[in-house]
């Protein structure tokens, strides 16, 4: 995985006291850090933004199978690159620090066309957790697509000026499962082989907002492993303004609980 600039602990704790008045009775302890504001952290962050984006015609050789690929329900396909964007009831599930749950529901679906015959791939999720990949296909729901490699290691790029963050879920690529598309290949009446071992380059990108109202949510935070690539110590205490004054990219390593 590419390396990123990551912030100091020299920088971060700056961030932290920065425009922070500290109260009276800490005044004669400088060395002490300001006390963060509690929140009873919500188990389920929302999850908006970009979504879904690979490219269709690279994994499906589309012309030479006499396929075309259409996007549905507001997923676009261009040239055989599809696009589909978070959809509503996506979150990211957190207790105790640990990532519990979660999933990705991608808008719309593409619908591939082979002369008179017609497949709609609809109802795609991803499982945050596990990385599986699942859709409607024909009339087969649950099937099982792929999976999002790595799905542990996430890339996240923090907004200044603002307390969101998006985080790119599939840095590593997805693999495939070979069967689901020989299956889809029948049912167009095509033959689709793919290696069991294919793995194929796609984003799939969701925004999130790192504070509840103006109140950082630390367990959040932690969940992600933020405090741990940012050296973040979060027993010191987090303000609002150390979210919004960070502009970084890096590497992260979910902290997934155990269910």
């Amino acid at each position: 995985m590419t390396a990123y600039r990551r912030v100091s602990a020299v920088a971060v704790a700056a961030l932290l006291i920065s425009g922070v008045t500290a109260p009276a009775a800490l005044a004669a302890t400088p060395d002490r850090a300001p006390a963060a504001s509690v929140v009873a952290p919500s188990p389920n962050t929302a999850l908006v933004g970009a979504g879904l984006t690979l490219d269709l015609d690279a994994l499906l050789d589309l012309e030479a199978h006499g396929l075309v690929a259409v996007g549905i329900g507001g997923a676009v396909a261009v040239d055989g690159e599809v696009s589909l964007k978070v959809g509503r009831g996506s979150v990211l599930t957190h207790k105790n620090k640990q990532i519990v749950g979660g999933k990705v529901l991608l808008q719309g679906g593409v619908e591939l066309r082979k002369g008179a015959k017609k497949v709609r791939v609809t109802n795609l999720a991803v499982d945050i957790r596990t990385g599986a990949i699942t859709a409607k296909v024909g009339a087969k729901a649950n099937v099982r697509l792929g999976a999002v490699v790595k799905a542990d290691e996430v890339h996240a790029e923090l907004h200044e000026g603002t307390s969101k963050a998006t985080l790119s879920l599939a840095t590593d690529g997805i693999a495939l499962n070979a069967a689901a598309f020989a299956d889809l290949g029948t049912q167009l009446g095509t033959c689709i082989e793919i290696d069991t071992d294919t793995v194929i380059d796609a984003a799939l990108d969701v925004d999130l907002d790192l504070a509840v109202g103006a109140v950082v949510d630390v367990d959040l935070v932690a969940a992600l492993g933020l405090d741990v690539a940012l050296d973040l110590d979060l027993d010191l205490g987090l303000d609002l303004d150390a979210i919004l004054d960070l502009d970084a990219d890096v590497d992260l390593g979910l902290n997934l609980g155990i269910l």
